[in-house]
């Protein structure tokens, strides 16, 4: 099949900041790497002073668009102090993009926060809301140029990880503590949402979150019936529950895909199939490779009649030659996807750049 595509479709890579300035010293990650003994993320990939080779690089790799993501601890080192100096970098970040005819789409957290957000409660403490209003406030004020804006990135991600797994800060192991921060980051998005609005009176801006979603399979062994069972429920829950909350408050869809998991019967949420062997390919962090659960996703989605951004997709990989193989597979699945008329109209590579990887180190 060839690829056909918009000649005005949004081709770029994505990258986040945590993962890539380095020195982000104010953020709750630092402290968590250095209490929890992981490896350091220290200068990352050193991003923060190489930003303009960076960029440059994605110029002749004939990309038009890229997505980023301002650092909140860094423009708030306190919660009552603004960061001017910062303030001027990231204006600096942004000019460069556009000096090179780059389309920035600008993420405002990206999992991480100011070390004193964490302190006083983090997203569990409802009155925290108002400081990260305040920080989005005065971000998207002096970036009125910036057409897309992704207010989060992955809350369900985010939520998991730190309330749930306890394997990110705070590391909280507590489903009651997970609906709290579900519901507080649902409404700093609604409220988001609408002051960004407010900001832009021409309409002329465009408001998302990127959404993680999966493809649930069941497994083949235990009770088939009952591992549907689970498929079904955490396609819900963990696929559209918080599309559907936040739908009226959605300009676009921005969408991360990665793999798929194989289920199995096990209470109301399931276990993952950790033994479950296949002839699929796996990439280096144990991820089925499915590129065809892009296209299944891109039609069901269909029923929003929302355009479509594919905000992250990619692999790791020991050997090179792999990663062409998976970039051009989902690609073919995208270009399904068009020719049966779902609106998409920007793909994004995660990442611009090698980056530090959270838990899992570099």
């Amino acid at each position: 099949m060839e690829l056909k595509f918009p000649s005005s479709f949004l081709w770029g890579a994505s990258l986040s900041s945590y993962q890539t300035e380095g020195d982000n010293f104010n953020s709750d990650w630092y402290f968590w790497e250095k209490e929890k003994k992981l490896i350091n993320s220290n200068k990352a990939s050193n991003h923060y002073n190489l930003f303009k080779e960076d960029f440059k690089l994605a110029k002749e790799l004939n990309l038009n668009s890229l997505r980023i993501s301002f650092e909140w601890a860094r423009l708030y080192p306190k919660k009552d102090q603004f960061n001017e100096e910062e303030l001027l970098h990231y204006r600096e970040v942004v000019d460069t993009l556009k000096s090179l005819s780059i389309k920035p789409v600008i993420c405002l957290h990206h999992f991480t926060n100011p070390y004193w957000f964490y302190k006083q409660g983090s997203w569990l403490n409802l009155k925290n809301i108002d400081y990260f209003l305040k920080y989005l406030n005065n971000v998207v004020k002096n970036f009125l140029e910036v057409e897309y804006w992704l207010i989060f990135n992955e809350p369900l991600v985010y939520i998991y990880n730190g309330f749930i797994a306890g394997i990110w800060p705070p590391g909280i192991k507590s489903f009651s503590s997970a609906k709290r921060v579900l519901l507080n980051i649902k409404t700093a998005y609604r409220i988001g949402y609408q002051e960004i609005k407010n900001i832009y009176k021409d309409r002329s801006s465009k408001v998302s979150f990127s959404k993680h979603i999966r493809i649930f399979k069941p497994c083949r062994h235990f009770s088939f019936y009952l591992n549907n069972l689970n498929v079904f429920l955490r396609d819900k829950i963990f696929n559209f529950s918080i599309l559907e909350d936040l739908i009226k408050y959605v300009d676009f869809l921005a969408i991360n895909y990665y793999t798929k998991e194989y289920v199995h019967f096990d209470g109301l949420y399931g276990k993952d199939c950790l033994r479950y062997n296949t002839n699929e390919r796996k990439n280096s962090l144990g991820w089925y490779v499915y590129p065809d659960g892009l296209y299944e996703i891109l039609v069901r989605l269909k029923r929003f009649s929302l355009p479509i951004m594919i905000s992250e997709n990619g692999t790791s990989e020991v050997k090179d030659y792999l990663y062409e193989d998976f970039l051009f597979s989902h690609l073919r699945s995208l270009a399904k996807a068009l020719n049966d008329k779902v609106n998409i109209f920007g793909y994004f590579w995660w990442s611009l750049i090698d980056n530090f990887e959270w838990d899992k180190g570099f």
